[in-house]
């Protein structure tokens, strides 16, 4: 924790960052949004479900099972680090991500 005069002069020195490079703004504002991969990742890996049902019988079956799982967990994922911004922008504390 930083004295608040400290603090005070850190969120200047960010704010002063912020209007003069665009760079660090976008780099910044990236860290409260997931990766758009994971989406697209998950939903690749619940339509890939069927074609491995049908192609691989009970071994495709199985790998079905995983990747509909894994998609579950991505998106998941996407859910509490959305949650945990929108917690830390409203101003209380983040929560554990992982």
């Amino acid at each position: 924790m930083l004295e608040p005069r400290e603090d005070q002069a850190f969120r200047g020195v960010i704010a002063q960052l912020l209007i003069d490079d665009v760079s660090f703004a976008q780099r910044i504002n990236r860290l409260g949004r997931p990766p758009r991969w994971w989406a697209v990742l998950a939903v690749a890996l619940w339509a890939i479900g069927p074609i491995c049902i049908v192609l691989g019988g009970w071994t495709g079956f199985f790998e079905a099972v995983l990747a509909a799982g894994y998609g579950t967990h991505l998106l998941r994922k996407r859910q509490r680090w959305t949650a945990a911004a929108a917690r830390v922008t409203a101003g209380g504390p983040p929560a554990p991500l992982g």
